[in-house]
């Protein structure tokens, strides 16, 4: 019998259970609503498709457990956290669910109607638009907030900074992050929410908005870099928790409402910013009923503060509300001053107490009484005696690993938890049952992360929490366990980056920079240890790389770097440091001593540490430092030391780097010869690879690099075609990898000079525009002055005559920061334009600055171009021999390196000369054998004029004979 096969590209058949607007797919791992995938934990949807599965039936506590956590000892919070997570996915938070009902102390029950089918599944779904909030905690229900959402977007659209304040607890983060996603559709680029409570030195403010924002390749961490990159965009920046970094905050608010940004700022607070133009919005409490007005379920349930208190007791006691408890729930929530948080707290401890004696126990331990609210004491010492309340409830493990917990500054895992409680003595069981308690009792949140939970202590709670550690002998290596748990993480990093897929991994690691940023802090500060430092500083070095985080990496490196001169340190990490430090000056805006002095270093440290690929990495980085600043022949001493040491490693990683350096350096040499086999070479042998591992990254990177050092050889080899694919290769496959600074370097050295030197105005249009795209991304100083020179040559050639001044002034900015690669170049088309102007002295100026570069430089490639323009000028000021004798000299040079471009340009200037002088023959007998060794590029501007003024020779000739 013969078996039918499906049609490739046909849909396929999936058993589906549909529900509500909800479709879920149990063989594909997929929950759809309206057709578009739901974001949901690994652990979530076991559970869902279990429950949908057995729908109408009761599943107990321990089946659920066992079909998510399958052989695996977890506490029974895990269930609770991750079933709340799946409600809110569900959009079923509500007092009254729609899909999945509580079973008091047995289980859960889906209740909605399903409906089973066999669905097609045409190929693969459209992700699900990623929520745009950088690394923003997702907020619990909210209750009783909508009228102060829709008053607080209001007047974000009227004002540009408003201002949330009120005490602790009382919910104002969870009413920003409302706002933002109530309203994200208002701007148009999204909205950036930043966690100031993660750091605790107010001079990371600026580095905290750097890394939140997304900044790249900056090395200024300051607030300029933030302003710089919010002044094209339309923005809702959210400052959480501006309290205790208020100083900074305020400066940063003003600068940003004196700036031209059209983005809005909503800042957190529990007290003002202080600025003269910001709209103060004061959050008040939920509103309680107070005491004695007998009220039923449906009448108190109306109040919000009563509303959140039995939604709390049911999720984590499976409390189910009735009459009876009316008052004392409403007793409660009135003492307690209507504060969210410390609602929540006291509702954690249904279970352990009834309604009732909850209130008396409020009563005795905080000396509250039920009546009378005006006579209690302020909210924030509410809300901290009921902090302290719920502590001294905890077992003296649950107590301990509280205070220990407050060392992290941002979300943490299991593992972290258990890694530092070893401090105080703790067990991983005794980690895990306490973990799941304190989230029980709402001293500790938890959200599901795919397999695992995610750990976070609230900005109130954590203050008090590191009161407790602080007062706990037992806590005192708190610290230092935090700093090496934060090194053998980052060190893991490094191993993982090899073979995670970059996004995965960038997201695993930046996640975890808040707490990288402490434990530096506490590490190089008078209570720390700078060896663990220096350790933290190498192991972070990867993360600071990959995600371009220059101007952190910068400062931190070389506090590091001056360390491990000091004190005991082994040569094989400070090599690391010091070639670190290296690549984050490269991106400088001026290049100084300090960058030859670290490369040096760099050097030194890796011979003695006998490595092969880091002497390789030194020395390739140092060459490249020289080839900016214009010292050719130092770049190429060093990059062919780098290429002798492959014998000692022939798989080092670092060689095929130098092998295109020194190919590089060889083709500013004007060693055409030498370049061209070697780029060839690579370039067969990196392929633009599709995998999405770290391997395929690094090939893709590759691919793009050598593709950037390419077109400048291959165009002046007479190969203008091939030459300008290549550029736009390595444009675009950056552009499909998101590799920014690769692609900035391609637009820069690639795709915008041969745009312009082959006269193709729309690609150089194009490209000047992705570029200034990439550095609002990735702000690298050197592009930016590049970006203007070649943006103000592109006016110039579109006959704006203003257009020359800001090409001579950008290219004054290139020379004050040292940029100095190709300097020569930039002058010659300075001169070529005064020239147009009829400008002959500024032009000659011009071109002896080129010349004077040029051979101080020893940038031999460009010498017979700018003997070309200097002729130029010399015939247009009348000295006619000279020039046609600088002109042949030109030729020969520009033959001897086998520039057939130059060669071109060089017969072109001569023959029209000679034959606007009445020797026609000499011309076309010069221009014609080397117009006819070209094989493409007949669109280009040098194969044009050439073939044009042939043409104009024949025809002036026709008939006479020649």
């Amino acid at each position: 019998m013969r078996t039918a096969r499906r049609q490739r590209g046909a849909p396929r058949q999936k058993l589906t259970f549909s529900f509500g607007p909800f479709r879920l797919v149990p063989g594909r791992q997929l929950l759809l609503l309206d057709e578009r995938p739901v974001k949901i934990g690994g652990r979530a949807f076991e559970l869902l498709r279990l429950l949908v599965q057995r729908r109408g039936e009761l599943v107990s506590k321990n089946e659920l457990m066992a079909a998510a956590w399958p052989g695996t000892f977890v506490h029974d919070s895990n269930l609770k956290v991750n079933m709340w997570s799946l409600r809110r996915s569900l959009g079923d938070t509500q007092i009254e669910p729609i899909y999945i009902a509580t079973v008091a102390r047995r289980g859960y029950k889906f209740i909605a109607d399903v409906r089973v089918g066999i669905g097609e599944i045409e190929g693969e779904p459209a992700l699900a638009d990623p929520l745009p909030l950088s690394h923003a905690p997702s907020p619990r229900g909210i209750v009783g907030r909508e009228a102060d959402i829709v008053e607080i977007a209001d007047l974000l659209a009227e004002d540009r900074h408003v201002t949330l304040t009120g005490a602790g607890g009382i919910g104002k983060t969870t009413v920003a992050l409302a706002v933002a996603q109530a309203f994200v559709s208002r701007y148009r680029d999204g909205v950036c929410f930043i966690d100031l409570a993660t750091i605790s030195d107010p001079t990371l403010f600026g580095a905290a908005l750097v890394t939140a924002l997304g900044i790249r390749g900056n090395t200024d961490m300051g607030l300029a870099a933030v302003l710089d990159y919010l002044r094209p965009r339309q923005m809702l920046l959210i400052l959480d928790n501006c309290e205790h970094v208020l100083p900074a905050a305020t400066i940063f608010a003003s600068k940003f409402m004196t700036d031209t940004s059209p983005s809005r700022l909503l800042a957190t607070s529990r007290e003002p910013l202080g600025t003269t133009t910001e709209h103060v919005v004061r959050l008040g409490s939920l509103s309680a009923p107070s005491s004695g007005l007998g009220l039923s379920v449906d009448q108190a349930v109306r109040f919000p503060a009563v509303e959140l208190f039995v939604r709390r007791a049911a999720e984590w006691s499976d409390y189910e509300f009735v009459d009876e408890d009316c008052d004392a729930i409403a007793a409660v929530c009135h003492s307690l001053d209507g504060l969210p948080l410390a609602i929540e707290l006291a509702a954690a401890q249904i279970g352990r107490f009834t309604p009732r004696e909850l209130l008396v126990v409020l009563d005795q331990r905080l000396g509250f009484s039920a009546t009378g609210a005006a006579a209690g004491p302020p909210r924030h010492e509410t809300l901290m005696a009921t902090i302290d309340w719920s502590y001294r409830l905890l077992s003296q493990t649950e107590a301990r690993l509280f205070a220990l917990l407050s060392v992290f500054s941002d979300g943490f895992e299991h593992e972290d938890a258990v890694f530092v409680a070893e401090a105080a003595g703790l067990t991983p069981i005794d980690v895990a049952t306490a973990l799941g308690s304190l989230v029980a009792k709402s001293l500790l949140s938890a959200v599901a992360r795919g397999a695992s939970l995610r750990y976070r202590l609230l900005d109130s709670t954590r203050r008090y929490a590191a009161e407790r550690r602080r007062g706990d002998p037992a806590c005192s290596g708190a610290m230092r366990r935090h700093a090496e748990r934060m090194a053998a993480l980052f060190e893991q990093s490094e191993e993982d980056w090899k073979w995670r897929e970059p996004t995965d991994w960038t997201e695993r690691y930046l996640g975890r920079i808040a707490d990288l940023r402490s434990a530096l802090s506490w590490s190089f500060g008078e209570q720390g240890d700078d060896i663990l430092g220096i350790r933290l500083a190498v192991a972070a070095i990867t993360l600071w790389s990959e995600t371009s985080i220059l101007s952190e990496a910068q400062a931190r490196l070389e506090v590091a770097l001056a360390l491990a001169k000091r004190v005991p340190c082994d040569d094989l990490s400070k090599a690391k440091l010091a070639c670190a430090l290296g690549w984050s000056l490269f991106y400088a805006r001026k290049s100084s001593n300090e960058n030859e002095v670290t490369w040096l270093d760099a050097i030194a440290f890796a011979r003695r540490a006998d490595s092969v690929d880091l002497q390789q990495r030194a020395l390739t980085g140092f060459a490249f430092y020289l080839l900016q600043i214009g010292e050719i022949a130092r770049a190429i001493t060093y990059l062919e030391e780098a290429t002798s040491l492959a014998d000692r490693d022939p798989d080092s990683t670092a060689t095929s780097e130098a092998d295109k350096a020194l190919a590089w350096a060889h083709a500013f040499a004007g060693e055409l010869s030498k370049s061209r086999p070697v780029l060839d070479r690579l370039a067969s042998t990196h392929s633009l690879v599709r995998g999405r591992s770290r391997k395929d990254a690094n090939e893709v990177y590759r691919f793009i690099t050598v593709r950037t050092n390419m077109p400048f050889v291959v165009w002046m080899q007479g190969q203008a075609d091939y030459a300008a694919r290549l550029a736009r290769e390595a444009v675009d496959a950056a552009d499909r990898g998101g590799h920014w600074v690769s692609q900035s370097n391609a637009l820069g050295l690639a795709a915008l000079p041969i745009s312009l030197e082959i006269g193709d105005l729309d690609a150089l249009d194009m490209f000047t525009e992705r570029l200034r795209r990439n550095l609002e991304r990735e702000r690298i100083w050197r592009w930016v002055s590049v970006e203007r020179y070649f943006s103000a040559c592109l006016r110039e050639l579109r006959s704006d005559p203003r257009a020359v001044e800001d090409i001579r002034a950008a290219i004054d900015e290139l020379i004050e920061c040292r940029f100095l690669m190709r300097i020569g170049s930039y002058l010659a088309f300075l001169a070529r334009a005064y020239l147009r102007q009829g400008r002959i002295a500024q032009a000659r100026d011009a071109v002896t600055r080129a010349i004077d570069y040029q051979e101080r430089q020893g940038e031999r490639w460009c010498r017979s171009e700018l003997q070309r323009v200097n002729a130029s000028i010399l015939l247009e000021d009348g000295e006619t021999v000279r020039a046609e004798k600088l002109l042949k000299e030109a030729l020969a040079e520009a033959r001897a390196i086998g520039a057939l471009t130059f060669a071109l340009r060089i017969a072109t200037d001569l023959a029209a000369h000679w034959a606007a002088t009445n020797r026609e023959i000499d011309a076309v007998q010069l221009l014609a054998p080397i117009f006819g060794e070209f094989t493409e590029g007949f669109g280009t501007q040098d194969l044009v004029r050439a073939s044009r003024l042939l043409a104009q020779i024949e025809n002036r000739t026709s008939g006479v004979g020649l």
